[in-house]
């Protein structure tokens, strides 16, 4: 089982998109789907025992693209986790400055900074709550069992 406390404290954990979403939905307008393992090479030689897990975004959460989109560069952001979660960032004061967060939704709690670094790229995310982690299993389970019948 993958879970948010995993990803957030696991150094040299790596990774890689499979699929991103920007849903049309009420609850979790954002959506990704990863491959994952401790192992950079299991996700360049797509091997079958690599992890796949969906993280989901609540409503609030506002996508910020990648740090390439804006070039606003976090400094000190020692970013050895596949996701960080920052209280305060160039981004959460550019977001209150500009997007006036600090004025819309202030019951839904403090607004926090999520960094989630694949193998190409950092996606950014502003968000009140903690993303939904789930375990999707490994890649080569297909949920199909074989049988072996030695003899018809």
């Amino acid at each position: 089982m993958i879970d948010l406390d995993f990803l957030m404290t696991t150094e040299d954990y790596v990774l890689e998109t499979e699929s991103f979403q920007m849903k049309g939905v009420t609850y979790y307008p954002l959506e990704w789907t990863f491959c994952g393992a401790g192992d950079p090479t299991m996700l360049l030689t797509w091997d079958e025992e690599r992890d796949r897990i969906l993280i989901r975004f609540e409503q609030y959460a506002v996508f910020l693209g990648t740090i390439e989109d804006h070039s606003i560069h976090e400094e000190g952001l020692r970013n050895a986790y596949p996701i960080v979660k920052l209280k305060t960032s160039r981004f959460t004061r550019f977001a209150a400055e500009n997007m006036g967060t600090d004025r819309v939704n202030t019951d839904r709690g403090e607004l926090s900074h999520y960094v989630i670094r694949t193998i190409e790229q950092e996606f950014h995310v502003l968000a009140y709550e903690d993303p939904t982690v789930l375990d999707l299993g490994k890649v080569g389970d297909t949920g199909v069992i074989i049988e072996v019948v030695d003899e018809a």
